[in-house]
C-alpha cells in the first residue's frame, strides 16, 4: 500500500463509498432495474473510480479488492436502496454534503498516491480527478445518460480538478505541506457551494468560425478590391495599371493610363428599329 498525507477513518471511508453507492442504487431503481442490477449500479459508482486509479498506478494493488468491506457496504447498500427507496429522500441535503465532502477526500488520497508513486504534476492531477467523478461517469454511461459530469452546468467536476491542482503542487513544492489537505478539501467544497449559491455555470460549446472568417476576410478583400484590374463600365472613365520599363530594362512602378469611353454606336439601335 502507498503512503497517503491523510490518516482516514474506516468508518468515513465507508461512509463517503456509501453515499456514492446510494447515487448510483438510486438511478437504478428510477430506471426499474431489478435487483441484481441496482446492486452492480451500487457497487460500480462507489468504486470505480478508486479501481481504475489503482489500475492505473499499476503494481500497488487494487484498494477495493484489499479491503472487502467496501465492496460489502456497496452491496449491502444497493439491497436498501432497493426496498426502502423513499427514506433516502429525507437525508438528501446530508448525502449531498457528504458526496462533496466525499469527492474532496477521494481527491486528496489519489493525488497523494499518485505523489507517492513519483508521477508528476499532471498525471497526479489526473488520478485525482478520475476517483473523483469516476464513479458518476461510469453510472451516467451504463444508464445510457449525458456524462453529468461534462455537461455545462453548476461546477462539479471542476470543483475536484482545482481541488486536484491545489494540492498537487503545495505537496510536490513543499508549500505549508500540513495544510495542503484542508486547503484542497475547503477548496472542493467551497467551489461546489459557491457555484450552487452564486449560479455560476459552465458555459456550452460556441462555434467562433464564422467570426475568425469575418475577421480575416475583411483586410483580404480589401486589398483584393486595390489590386484588382478596373475595366469601363457603361461608359465610365476607370484607370486600370500599365507596366513601365525603366532605363535598364526592368518593370518599374506601375503607370495608371486613363481611357477615354468609345463613342455609343447607334447601330444596333437602327437595327432594332428595323
Amino acid at each position: 500500500m502507498l503512503a497517503t498525507a491523510l490518516a482516514v477513518p474506516l468508518w468515513f471511508e465507508l461512509l463517503a463509498t456509501v453515499v456514492y453507492a446510494i447515487s448510483g442504487s438510486l438511478s437504478a431503481v428510477r430506471a426499474r432495474y431489478d435487483i441484481f442490477g441496482t446492486v452492480c449500479m451500487a457497487i460500480v459508482v462507489g468504486l470505480l473510480g478508486g479501481v481504475l486509479r489503482d489500475i492505473l498506478l499499476q503494481d500497488y494493488g487494487i484498494y477495493a479488492f484489499q479491503n472487502p468491506t467496501l465492496i460489502l457496504a456497496c452491496a449491502l447498500t444497493g439491497v436498501v436502496v432497493f426496498y426502502f427507496g423513499k427514506i433516502t429522500k429525507y437525508f438528501n441535503m446530508l448525502f449531498d454534503f457528504i458526496d462533496v465532502l466525499g469527492m474532496a477526500l477521494w481527491t486528496i488520497i489519489s493525488v497523494s498516491k499518485a505523489l507517492s508513486a513519483g508521477l508528476e504534476i499532471i498525471p497526479a492531477v489526473i488520478m485525482g480527478t478520475i476517483t473523483a467523478i469516476g464513479g458518476g461517469i461510469a453510472r451516467d454511461v451504463l444508464m445510457n445518460q449525458p456524462v453529468a459530469a461534462f455537461r455545462s452546468g453548476t461546477l462539479y467536476g471542476s470543483a475536484a480538478l482545482i481541488g486536484a491542482i491545489v494540492y498537487a503542487v503545495m505537496r510536490q513544492y513543499h508549500v505549508l505541506d500540513a495544510w495542503a489537505a484542508i486547503c484542497c478539501a475547503d477548496i472542493v467544497i467551497g467551489v461546489r457551494y459557491l457555484s450552487v449559491a452564486m449560479d455560476w455555470h459552465t458555459a456550452p460549446p460556441r462555434d467562433f468560425t464564422d467570426d475568425v472568417v469575418n475577421v480575416i476576410a475583411k483586410p483580404a478583400k480589401a486589398i483584393a478590391k486595390k489590386t484588382r484590374p478596373t475595366r469601363e463600365i457603361r461608359g465610365l472613365t476607370m484607370t486600370k495599371p500599365v507596366l513601365r520599363l525603366d532605363k535598364t530594362g526592368q518593370i518599374g512602378r506601375p503607370l495608371e493610363v486613363r481611357t477615354k469611353p468609345e463613342p455609343k454606336s447607334t447601330k444596333h439601335r437602327d437595327r432594332l428599329e428595323e
